[in-house]
């Protein structure tokens, strides 16, 4: 008894589907923000913009001292991302956050009522926002 389990149509239908996913995982993987893209870092303290600095124009290492509620933090801007490098606050959440590279990222230290967030033209999504 020969029984196939597949047809032709099928076994096509089915390499057409793992080709469109591959092409797809591939441009989501390679594809980059364009330089056009504009990535703004607005420092707020107490609600107030103390600084705003464009991501894509920043050369090298950009250093933002602050001094809020006696708290001393060190802010470090660079291509594309932001971080909180230094906190004088007790539980440093605010520095374990990380470097922020995508539109609307905050980092947040409440001790010191200080806001990192990252604007810009680009709508990034991931799976939960999606």
């Amino acid at each position: 008894m020969n029984i196939r389990l597949f047809k032709k149509g099928d076994l096509f239908l089915f390499f057409c589907m793992v080709i469109i996913a591959v092409l797809t995982l591939a441009w989501n993987t390679y594809s980059s923000p364009s330089s056009f893209d504009a990535i703004t870092a607005v420092i707020t303290q107490d609600g107030k913009v103390i600084k705003s600095i464009n991501l894509n124009t920043v050369t090298g290492p950009a250093y933002v001292n602050i001094n809020n509620h006696g708290i001393k933090q060190v802010i470090v801007a660079e291509k594309g991302k932001i971080r909180f490098s230094e906190s004088a606050c007790l539980d440093k959440i605010c520095v374990k956050t990380g470097w922020l590279t995508k539109t609307g990222a905050k980092a947040i230290c409440l001790p010191s009522a200080t806001i990192i967030t990252i604007v810009g033209d680009r709508k990034d999504f991931d799976s939960i926002t999606y």
